[in-house]
């Protein structure tokens, strides 16, 4: 999977290199999702992969201005970087394209596919590719590529506005331009700003979301079912709460990792984040009222002696 990853952030151009994915992209048999630039932090590219039993997986990239790569990489390919290889690549045994793949390391190649070409059209057409090279061939079933492309098209536009890390080995010129290194650190204040207000927002909310959980959950909370059951349940009657609980958590998830290309997956995991307080909220309670039912019962203080002349005794 990291060899993976490294060709996704890699198809574009080499030296340079890229951050991600951030968000996720699932289609069919692809994955992949949003990368960003090392040197600077911008949105690089969006890109998939496909693994094939030959070992071959397959890739597909687009960046801002729509410029599109298909890619090829194997482990055990050890080609020449920096040269050009001459490819024929079969659609469905009656299309045939002539192309010239750049490669881009020993184990990776990609070919510029243009948005309105034959090529573009009979790969997302098409229901077998067949990548021929000198004696080798390979044989791919081009599974979901119609719904896929628009895929990537979507992640494109939602991508701009993310960020990603800037590599301390990036380029001189890109870490020591005062611009640049000005417009990072306030980008970097305004995000530490905003996280810390955001960290308060969400606070608030979640006291009064489990003030809610403590009234509609306490009939509950001494039953047999198991926290997570109930937590779910008492989550019901305050949906509000719970609600605006998870909002505040997708923002705070969106600061700090940057607009996904993939929001569905982002609020997943901040209801599931939800959960897991409702459910330590439950758990820590019950604990609470069990040790008070089973603590034993405290001592009646002793009675204090009467003073002889009738006056009750000072304690000292």
């Amino acid at each position: 999977m990291r060899a993976v990853a490294v060709a996704l952030s890699c198809l574009l151009s080499l030296p340079a290199s890229a951050a991600g994915p951030f968000g996720k992209i699932v289609v069919g048999n692809w994955s992949g999702g949003t990368f960003t630039s090392d040197a600077t932090g911008a949105f690089s590219h969006c890109a998939v992969s496909a693994r094939y039993k030959s070992g071959v997986t397959m890739l597909t990239s687009v960046t801002a201005d729509y410029t599109w790569l298909l890619g090829f990489s194997k482990p055990g390919w050890t080609l020449r970087t920096g040269e050009t290889l001459k490819l024929r690549l079969v659609f469905d045994r009656r299309s045939t394209i002539d192309v010239v793949a750049n490669i881009k390391s020993p184990t990776l190649l990609t070919i510029a596919m243009p948005a309105q070409s034959a090529l573009i059209s009979a790969f997302r057409q098409g229901r077998y590719l067949e990548l021929v090279a000198n004696d080798a061939r390979y044989t791919f079933a081009l599974t979901s590529t119609g719904e896929m492309l628009p895929a990537l098209v979507e992640c494109v536009k939602q991508s701009g506005n993310v960020r990603g890390p800037v590599s301390p080995d990036a380029p001189a010129d890109a870490r020591s331009d005062p611009q640049r290194r000005e417009t990072l650190e306030r980008d970097k204040a305004a995000r530490a700003e905003k996280k810390a207000l955001l960290e308060k927002t969400r606070d608030l909310i979640s006291g009064k979301m489990l003030a809610c959980i403590g009234r509609e959950g306490a009939s509950m909370l001494l039953t047999d079912e198991k926290a997570e059951v109930v937590a779910k349940a008492a989550m019901l009657f305050c949906k509000n709460d719970v609600d605006a609980l998870t909002n505040a958590t997708i923002e705070l998830i969106e600061n700090e990792e940057g607009r996904p290309a993939n929001r569905g997956a982002i609020r997943e995991a901040a209801e599931k984040r939800v959960q897991e307080v409702v459910t330590a909220h439950i758990i820590r309670t019950r604990g609470n009222m069990l040790n008070k039912r089973m603590a034993p019962p405290k001592p009646a203080a002793p009675a204090r002696p009467a003073d002889p002349a009738g006056r009750p005794a000072q304690m000292l």
